[in-house]
């Protein structure tokens, strides 16, 4: 199975970054502020692009 592209509202930005890439072995790719929030967006460590 693979996932394209999914979304996930989460509570604790940092928290939630930590797991992606710490946790699952995601990249971050996007670290965009948005008023007191950010976008982020990480992606797989074997296809960045």
């Amino acid at each position: 199975m693979r996932i394209h592209l999914t979304s996930a509202f989460v509570d604790d930005q940092e928290k939630a970054l930590r797991f992606y890439t710490e946790v699952l072995g995601f990249v971050k790719k996007h670290d965009l502020p948005l008023g007191e929030d950010r976008w982020l967006t990480v992606v797989s460590a074997e296809s960045p692009d």
